[in-house]
């Protein structure tokens, strides 16, 4: 169902309209594979905002009026200067305002309502759009995809931005690949837009903007470049969106203890019968139903999953600090409640960077209050100190999670974070999520599930991530033949000859993309199936724009 919160109605309809001439209600979604994920131009994900309209906007499976979305899901930030003082930013229901505006900072490290007006656009693309212009002889205005004309990268003299604005872009902004290696961004020289996945969508947005009302706090002045993106490839990568942020620190200040969170009000349908949980392994909060009758039981049909629904993560892929396989942990996983409470929602700048750092909204640590299945857990007040709640799996009661100590189901949201990091004046940072979703299924809840099911579909977002495919979509699909011994006991042979470009990948019955290691050289590549059971298995093979496959078996 589309949330209604009691608590908050009355005065999100009187902010919102109070700031109507500021606040922007550009919106669009990925929708490229089986996820409708929708996106705000200030930043919001999975949610719509506008003058009386307030409604979730992530959908799966797409085509339905099943949600997940909520309300008020958006990137968190903050850290303290070389004076020790607080600057964040923040966003959740905009009951107080706004702390991200779209567009870039200036010179002078601010970004007027002007400048956010002409920016507050998001430009979407496909991986068809690009690879048809490519294919283009010539190009000109008439015969380029407005986006591709439009695309606001560095130089580009046909830039345009909300409403058609002509946008005068002079520093790196949106990625673009250079053809004539010139610097600068023109689509009648044959450049375009770089972008991920078989469908992207990239925007920016600021903290130092018309207002920094959110929180209240001082702002970071940092300049996010961001872009969603997925693939459509009939197999468990469908059930995931990307989110690429580059965070560039305008300021003159150095920031140290920055961290990089994400709020997620996630909303499985019915709104008030959800748990919460952590997976370290994969740096992921996880949403789940707390009841085996999502929203029927309650009377709230719509828009809910009824007794077969999904498990929903928001995983942390890359972090400052990893490299070459070795990842740094999450920095803390905390909850909160839709009221007034320890838990409840943050109202300054202390509580917002609080839920950031281990921290209740007034301050105090999270703790591991578990002592035994059945006995309900709040994650404060007792036990020892913690930084991540509610990291057992659900099918073992003897691990700590909301399932086995029984808590009564919740508006539950959770905020996930980096460690701490330094963000020296002038420098630049990554960051990488996922959004994951399992498929529907009767089992998908307190009493009956695992986070099995939500672990594979996140191993399939990092397995895509680390090994991403190659820039197009296979337009053409052909056996591969030469693959030998086939039933194989533990090395199989593809004898192909070496392409840069190329991506080999082995999916089990399931569609789940499985790690095997591959040592290439010159004429053939060798797969080591020594971690597969024995069993039948797809082999992929995609080089450029053309995919081949071949079925084998492991005994």
């Amino acid at each position: 169902m589309n949330k209604v919160r009691l608590l908050f109605l009355a005065v999100l309809s009187t902010v919102y309209n109070a700031e109507a001439q500021l606040a922007f209600s550009t919106i669009d979604s990925v929708d490229i594979n089986k996820v409708n994920a929708a996106v705000m131009v200030h930043g919001d994900l999975w949610w719509y905002a506008a003058p009386g309209i307030y409604e979730t906007r992530g959908f799966f499976p797409k085509g339905t009026d099943k949600s997940f979305g909520g309300l008020g899901n958006a990137v968190w930030m903050s850290g303290y200067d070389n004076g020790g003082q607080l600057h964040i930013a923040a966003a959740t229901y905009r009951q107080d305002g706004n702390d991200f505006w779209p567009g870039p900072l200036d010179g002078s490290d601010t970004l007027t309502y002007a400048t956010s007006h002409d920016w507050a656009k998001i430009w979407k693309l496909n991986k068809t759009d690009i690879e048809a212009f490519r294919a283009m002889g010539t190009h000109t205005i008439s015969n380029t995809l407005p986006t591709i004309l439009n695309w606001p990268a560095k130089g580009n003299p046909y830039a345009a931005g909300n409403a058609n604005v002509p946008l005068t872009i002079s520093e790196n902004k949106a990625p673009f690949t250079d053809v004539n290696g010139d610097g600068i961004y023109n689509p009648l020289d044959g450049d375009y837009p770089a972008i991920k996945g078989d469908q992207a969508l990239w925007w920016t947005f600021s903290d130092n903007g018309a207002r920094h009302n959110e929180t209240d706090g001082r702002a970071l002045k940092v300049e996010v470049h961001a872009m969603a993106y997925a693939y459509s490839r009939g197999t468990l990568i469908d059930n995931v969106i990307y989110y690429d942020y580059e965070v560039v620190n305008k300021s003159t200040n150095d920031y140290h203890n920055f961290r990089f969170a994400f709020h997620a009000d996630i909303d499985l349908g019915y709104y008030l019968d959800d748990y919460i949980g952590f997976d370290s392994s994969h740096r992921m909060g996880i949403q789940y139903n707390a009841t085996a009758d999502d929203g029927m039981t309650a009377g709230y049909p719509q828009g809910c999953y009824g007794t077969s629904s999904p498990v929903v993560g928001v995983t942390f892929l890359y972090l400052p600090g990893d490299a070459a396989g070795a990842y740094v942990p999450a920095g803390s996983f905390t909850y909160s409640n839709n009221d007034g409470s320890n838990i409840g929602n943050p109202t300054t700048d202390t509580e917002y960077n609080n839920y950031m750092r281990s921290r209740t909204r007034l301050g105090e640590h999270f703790t591991n209050d578990f002592v035994g299945a059945g006995t309900p857990s709040r994650g404060y007040g007792s036990g020892p100190n913690t930084n991540y709640v509610f990291p057992g799996d659900p099918s073992d009661n003897t691990q700590w999670s909301e399932c086995a100590s029984g808590n009564t189901p919740y508006d539950r949201r959770f905020t996930i974070a980096s460690n701490d990091i330094d963000l020296a004046a002038g420098a630049t940072e990554h960051f990488v999520m996922a959004l994951v979703l399992s498929d529907t299924a009767n089992t998908n809840h307190c009493g009956a599930m695992s986070f099995t099911g939500i672990k594979t579909v996140a191993d399939t977002a990092w397995s895509y991530y680390n090994n991403p495919p190659p820039n197009s979509v296979p337009e053409a699909t052909q056996s591969l033949t030469n693959v030998y011994p086939n039933p194989a006991s533990r090395y199989l042979h593809i004898g192909i000859d070496y392409e840069k470009s190329e991506m080999i990948t082995v999916l089990d019955p399931a569609g789940r993309v499985l790690d095997v290691p591959v040592k290439r050289t010159a004429t053939e590549a060798i797969l080591d199936l020594g971690n597969l059971p024995p069993g039948a298995y797809l082999l992929r093979y995609v080089n450029d724009n053309l995919l081949q496959t071949a079925k084998f078996t492991k005994y």
